[in-house]
């Protein structure tokens, strides 16, 4: 007989206590949820949201920590750079972004604060970015496209002050941002100039010996005679100097006339027949000028000049043989002078441009303190020589010095000279390319369509390589072409 199949026997589990059966949350589930509702979640790490002005705030801050504020951003300017030896503008290297900015004011001996602005050309071209201080620009004024400055930049060797001008041309756009930028910088320009004067006026009198300083109202501060009135203080030595801030008056005409030849020349009083004067022989509307017309205009010229040298060389003279030559300072004048008279014969036996390279006329004087309680007027120009010293015992023999029948008077003359030959200069150079246009035109018919013809083939040339540049500048900025046509950056527009 078969046995059976073993069968497991069943366990036999205890029931349970009431209710359905509870399963306990794991450590992990249970910590993961206190961790949860006990957590506090941190704030956004994102930095809070700035403009564009004031990024560039810190930007330029970066180089001038002094800047305050941005008051106007000009997309696109360039700095020229006018060349005395040329008579002509260069670019100055500078180009870029333009900020007009507020600086920290500037505190004075006297207690009064001098407001502070400046123009900054953030360079996309090079590293060196350009920046003008308007409390040390003389003339500030707009000229066609151009913002000019004229500064006096004193020399690290002492030897007077250093004129340099600096043109500025602002991108125009349908907003007209050009004309805009420059009213706000011209306004910014006269704030600080009007400041500065009258701080001059108060220390200038101080020094006189006026007791006090001269009411704040607008005076002439260039061509007087008076010497509170008639000399400058170098920007440079306003501050942080010995005497009060008192270090150096200067003799500088900062107000630049629109006429030229304006100074009279002569040996005894002034007199109005005796002034420089410079008269074209045409009118400028007159179109029917001929080659004739344009030497004749250079010989009027010539003749001119060389009247008013030898009424100021007859001057001169006087001064040497009365024993007035102080430290040589005539003689310096009569030796430009008689290097300006050769000049002017070349012109008038050549009628043409024979060099544009000439001394400069720029004169200046500087009152400075001695230390042995005296007074020293330093003298810079005219020509490219160290600068002269010469003595005075007190105030009012440096006033006498300084004044119009003496210094101040060969400064105005010397400057009249040097407009005088900046103007025949210019003329010559007109006349020059008048004559060559005259050749142009004389030519044959087929010579010129021919010239025109590889003009516009070496334009067609330029074009081409400006639009690979301009696509090179795309691709470098990631940006479609397109871009560069609509902003107007690089001067071309949408439809070029």
């Amino acid at each position: 007989m078969s046995r059976p199949t073993p069968r497991k026997a069943r366990l036999r589990q205890q029931p349970s206590n009431g209710g359905p059966r509870q399963i306990a949350a794991s450590d992990y589930e249970s910590d993961a949820t206190h961790y949860m509702e006990s957590r506090e979640v941190a704030p956004s790490d994102v930095p809070p949201p700035r403009d564009n002005a004031e990024l560039s705030l810190r930007v330029l801050r970066r180089y001038q920590p002094s800047i305050r504020s941005i008051l106007a951003i000009a997309a696109n300017a360039v700095a020229y750079t006018f060349q005395e030896a040329t008579q002509g503008w260069e670019k100055h290297g500078a180009e870029g972004t333009m900020f007009a900015c507020e600086l920290e004011p500037i505190p004075t001996p006297t207690g009064q604060v001098l407001p502070r602005s400046s123009v900054f050309v953030l360079n996309r071209r090079s590293m060196d970015n350009l920046e003008v201080d308007l409390l040390r620009v003389t003339d500030c004024e707009v000229v066609g496209e151009l913002i000019v400055f004229r500064l006096d930049e004193d020399r690290v060797d002492g030897g007077g002050a250093e004129k340099k001008v600096i043109g500025l041309w602002i991108h125009a756009d349908e907003a007209n941002t050009r004309e805009m930028h420059a009213s706000l910088v011209l306004g910014a320009w006269q704030q600080g100039r009007q400041a500065l004067d009258d701080y001059i006026r108060i220390v200038a009198a101080q020094a006189a010996g006026d007791g006090a300083a001269p009411a704040a109202s607008p005076a002439p501060v260039a061509g007087s005679s008076d010497l509170a009135g008639g000399r400058r203080l170098s920007v440079a030595d306003l501050f942080g100097q010995k005497n009060g801030g008192l270090h150096s008056f200067r003799y500088s005409d900062c107000a630049q006339t629109s006429t030229l030849f304006t100074a009279p020349l002569q040996t005894g009083r002034h007199s109005p027949s005796s002034q420089l004067h410079f008269e074209m022989a045409t009118s400028p509307g007159d179109e029917n000028t001929t080659a004739s017309d344009d030497h004749d205009v250079i010989v009027d010229a010539v003749k001119t000049q060389l009247s008013h040298i030898s009424t100021f060389d007859r001057w001169l003279l006087q001064r040497i043989r009365t024993d007035e030559d102080h430290s040589g300072v005539v003689s310096r004048v009569k030796g430009r002078l008689d290097c300006y008279r050769e000049w002017i014969l070349e012109v008038e036996k050549a009628s043409r441009l024979v060099s544009d390279y000439l001394e400069p006329w720029s004169m200046d004087a500087c009152i400075r303190p001695d230390d042995d309680r005296g007074i020293k007027i330093a003298v810079t120009g005219p020509g490219s020589g160290e600068s002269l010293e010469i003595s005075a015992k007190d105030v009012e023999q440096a006033k006498d010095l300084m004044g119009d029948k003496y210094l101040g008077y060969m400064i105005s003359v010397c400057g009249a000279f040097a407009e005088a030959q900046t103007a025949i200069l210019s003329l010559l150079q007109t006349v020059q390319e008048m004559d060559l246009e005259r050749l142009q035109l004389s030519q044959p018919a087929e010579v010129t369509v021919q010239t025109h013809i590889r003009r516009l083939a070496e334009y067609n040339d330029m074009k081409d390589i400006a639009q690979q540049l301009i696509g090179l500048v795309a691709e470098n900025r990631g940006v479609r072409i397109g871009t560069l046509y609509e902003s107007g950056e690089f001067g071309v527009a949408a439809d070029d």
